[in-house]
């Protein structure tokens, strides 16, 4: 109920409800002693109504009432309330009169109170928490008397009396049933947790064991027991002494007289069976110590447990150092936090510049993620979750923010309240370099990408060349199913594929199928269809390449038919020559023809197993070389007839002769493969003739096809070597990721760590890949390899990384161990060493000897020795074990081209010396 502001209850009410809840009163039965207190009062002071007046939160309460029927009513009726604000007898002699209740509903209503007098109901701490008060239905304006003051006094204080008499009395009975349980709870703990008694005797001496005692100290039943004979006896040599210390300290009369020990016991063959834990008290009358008695348990199992959770607390606390996450651990109620050392190590924060309080923490979230992180994570505190994680900016000391990844679970008591919350945060700040670093690849890449959900085959991502390939904006893709793209007559087999992927099948395809863009038009694509288990989820993408035009090809070639299907099938220049012949004799009907040859190996413009019976050959032509302007007009493409051939300086007389006696026509054209003159495609005719435009256009489009399949033969020739090479490649690059994947994924405790760990190291793959690729010929060169190694680590300040050597060309493999290795060296450099901390300097110098001084590499020749330097760095700690990193760092180069690695870590910084020989350096293979 609402109460005036200057309401006398509300004073200390926190005290007043605290006293009267400790009598425990409230809503009791009526009880003789205090009915008999209100009733006393009203002969005392000649009043109708008396009541002892209890205040509660909201409303006054009577434990005895005499002419007054409610047990309550709301504090805002109670006149007590003023009683209890004094310590004195409250009187008002005209309720009606007085400002603070002529308004009182008592007052102004039935049953129409005008006078009232008090005595407040005050504890023996000082606090009033109700009143003995009589009330009358007529005004008094003499009030009471003294004598009934003094009455009315008195009986509150025999109220009081008889509220502590209760309140004692209910101690009490709740003390001596609390001794009868915890008798009881102790008879049932003794005989649950398997304890023994053990009584001595100090008077005489005699040591008394129950059962389980015995058992204890491998003690038959009926034999006699005694305290140095057979207890001391039986303790292991290094527990006796302390023991029997103990023992003595806890019989002396001056001292607390307490036994508490933990001892082992032996067996009879000398053996640790048991560890004991002994506690007993000192019986004492008249300062004279008579017995100790007392309780043994058999702890052993206990004791491995502790070691075990020392164990796992020593584990725990060198994994929080060790770790490169935040650990926190916060303290809801008093609302204090701890962190480890790596909010220093990661953040920057030093542990004196943390308050330990979540604010501190909210306080350095990034503006913009601030209000929205406090929402999250007070939504799972105040509900019943109990597992949060959230991604934000946190601010380190040097006011830059890192990328984080927070989680944390809240640890709630029985009823459900939170207590604490425990959680690590990850810095992602590298992890999100490296992940817009790929959307930037998947953005700008060549082919279509896109991801679809498996189960529905609707799209979640797509990049822009597949917009561009389908003719159609992101927002026609994404959200919608990838089914619409697929032309109906292509359902089956997409309905096909799309079973497979909703089955959870993990299928890594291949397939060249047809798509029908947004524009109608339909197209070819090649896919390269991968899905993936990520976490729980398995993740479909699908890559698409245009392949349109080169279906217009392979439609263009199978339409040739006849000379298409033949020439492509052709393997020398010989058939090459029967399939020409034989196609200008078909198509051009020289059915008397004489010659009719596609010559592709000779530089003869004539002459063959063509020729007419009889027709002399032409002779002197074994090289165009010789004869100049014949070469030129054929490779002008002119149509040349023999006479034309004859006029040549440089033929011999008898082919002159033949040429000027020959009567027959003669269409010859070059066959030319890359610029150069590879052979000709020629017709003879029997009789003289003019030769059609239709029929030389014809003849030149046969030339041209026998050139291009030559050029074709020879290309496919190149291009087999070619993809023979890139095979060869491609194995090494899968073997090398497929051994750096298995090699950081073994014993995997974290898994986001594990995958930027993965990530980086394939990246330094790719690059050093990058680096060969740009070159002209099979390597790289040294310092290309270490600078593309060490780029993502140089910052542009001047010194802080410096390279120099000879220039030494390296092979493919020395190549990709050696960038691997330095990417390695740089990480472990910008976690705990030179580029952990500003000014650090890493050097790396390499030089070439004559030979293996030390004569500890394979093989012979000169030997480059390379070493990385650290300096400007904190102190360097050896490291406690060795993970994956270290034996690359170790054995890139042994493996890959019999180098040998030494690491140094000496306080001022970490030295790595490699030494290889040249030739495994060099190696292409």
């Amino acid at each position: 109920m609402s109460r005036p502001p200057d309401d006398p209850a509300t004073s200390d009410e926190a005290g007043r409800l605290a006293a009267l809840a400790r009598y425990a009163i409230l809503d009791t039965p009526p009880e003789c002693a205090f009915d008999d207190a209100v009733a006393l009062a009203v002969q005392l002071c000649a009043a109708p109504v008396a009541l002892v007046s209890l205040l509660d939160g909201d409303r006054q309460w009577f434990k005895a009432r005499l002419g007054f029927a409610p047990r309550e009513t709301g504090l805002d009726r109670s006149v007590c309330r003023f009683t209890a604000a004094g310590r004195e007898v409250l009187v008002i002699p005209d309720l009606a009169a007085d400002p603070r209740t002529r308004a009182n509903p008592l007052v102004t209503g039935a049953p129409g109170m005008r006078f009232y007098a008090g005595a407040p109901l005050v504890t023996p701490e000082g606090v009033a928490f109700g009143a003995l008060c009589v009330l009358d239905t007529v005004p008094r304006p003499e009030g009471l008397s003294d004598a009934q003051v003094t009455s009315l006094q008195a009986l509150a204080r025999t109220v009081m009396t008889q509220l502590e008499l209760r309140r004692g009395i209910a101690e009490r009975k709740i003390e001596a049933a609390a001794l009868a349980d915890s008798e009881l709870r102790l008879r049932l703990a003794v005989e649950a947790a398997g304890a023994g008694i053990f009584d001595y005797d100090l008077v005489t001496g005699t040591l008394t064991w129950d059962g389980r005692t015995r058992a204890l100290f491998g003690v038959g039943p009926g034999e006699a027991v005694s305290y140095a004979e057979t207890f001391l006896a039986r303790l292991h040599p290094e527990d006796r002494a302390r023991t029997d210390a103990a023992v003595q300290a806890a019989l002396d009369p001056a001292g607390p007289g307490l036994f508490d020990c933990t001892y082992r016991v032996l067996t009879e063959d000398g053996a640790v069976c048991t560890w004991i834990a002994a506690r007993g008290t000192l019986v004492v009358e008249a300062r004279r110590p008579l017995r100790l008695v007392g309780t043994v348990r058999d702890v052993t199992a206990e004791r491995a447990a502790q070691a075990a959770v020392a164990a796992t607390e020593e584990r725990y606390r060198l994994a929080a150092r060790a770790t490169t996450d935040a650990i926190w651990d916060w303290d809801l109620v008093a609302d204090h936090v701890l962190w480890n050392e790596a909010l220093f190590a990661a953040y920057g924060w030093a542990p004196e510049a943390v308050e330990p309080t979540g604010g501190w923490w909210l306080d350095r979230i990034h503006p913009d993620d601030r209000d929205r992180v406090e929402a999250d994570i007070g939504r799972v505190i105040g509900g019943d979750e109990r597992d949060w994680r959230h991604e934000y900016r946190f601010r380190r000391a040097d006011g830059s923010y890192a990328d984080v990844l927070d989680r944390g679970s809240v640890v709630r008591g029985a009823d459900g309240t939170p207590s604490r919350m425990i959680g690590a945060m990850l810095d992602l700040t590298e992890r999100n370099r490296v992940s817009a670093q790929l959307r930037a690849v998947v953005e700008g890449a060549n082919v279509g990408i896109v991801q679809i959900d498996p189960r529905t085959l609707i799209a979640l991502e797509a990049n822009p060349k597949l917009c561009a390939i389908w003719g159609a904006e992101e927002a026609d893709i994404v959200g919608h199913s990838i089914a619409k793209w697929t032309p109906e007559e292509d359902a089956e087999e997409r309905d096909r594929l799309h079973r497979r992927l909703a089955a959870g099948e993990i299928v890594r395809e291949t397939l060249e199928k047809r798509y029908r863009r947004k524009d109608g038009r339909l197209i070819w694509g090649r896919v390269n269809l991968v899905s993936q288990v990520r976490g729980e989820e398995i993740q479909t993408t699908a890559m698409i390449e245009d392949i349109t035009e080169e279906k217009a090809v392979e439609a263009r070639q199978a339409a040739l038919i006849e000379l298409g299907d033949r020439l492509r099938d052709a393997s020398a220049p010989g058939e090459l020559s029967g399939i020409a012949a034989g196609i200008l004799r078909r198509t051009l009907g020289l059915s008397r023809a004489g010659y009719a040859a596609a010559d592709a190996g000779t530089d003869r413009p004539g002459g063959g197993r063509g020729d007419p019976e009889g027709a002399p050959r032409l002779a002197g032509l074994a090289s165009l070389a010789a004869f100049p302007a014949t070469a030129a007009r054929l490779r002008r493409g002119e149509i040349l007839a023999v006479a034309d051939i004859a006029a040549d300086p440089g033929l011999a007389p008898d082919a002159a002769a033949y040429a000027e006696a020959a009567t027959r026509a003669l269409i010859k054209v070059p066959l030319l493969r890359r610029g150069e003159l590879a052979g000709f495609v020629s017709v003879h005719a029997a009789e003289p003739r003019v030769w059609g435009a239709g029929e030389i256009d014809f003849v030149r489009e046969v030339a041209g096809r026998v050139s291009a399949t030559l050029t074709r033969i020879q290309a496919e020739e190149q291009q087999r070597f070619l993809n023979r090479e890139l095979s060869h490649r491609l194995k090494n690059t899968l073997t090398m990721a497929q051994a750096i994947a298995s090699q950081t994924l073994r014993n995997v405790t974290d898994i986001a760590a594990v995958k930027e760990a993965l990530v980086a190291r394939l990246v330094a793959l790719g690059k050093a890949h990058d680096i060969l690729l740009s070159g002209e010929g099979e390597g790289a060169g040294l310092e290309a390899v270490i600078a593309g190694a060490l780029a993502i680590h140089d910052d542009g300040e001047a010194g802080r990384i410096r390279l120099q050597g000879p220039p030494i060309e390296v092979g493919p493999k020395a190549a990709l161990s050696l960038a691997l290795m330095i990417h390695e060296l740089a990480t472990n450099a910008a976690k705990y060493g030179a580029f952990s901390v500003p000014g650090g300097r890493v050097e790396f110098d390499w030089a070439v000897s004559p030979g293996d001084a030390e004569g500890s590499l394979r093989g012979a020749g000169p030997i480059v020795t390379m070493t990385w330097s650290e300096s400007g760095g904190p102190p360097v700690v050896p490291p406690s074990r060795k993970g994956f990193g270290s034996r690359l760092i170790e054995r890139g180069l042994s493996g890959a081209v019999g180098g040998e690695t030494c690491t140094t870590y000496a306080p001022e910084g970490v030295t790595c010396r490699i030494r290889a020989p040249l030739s495994g350096l060099l190696e292409k293979e």
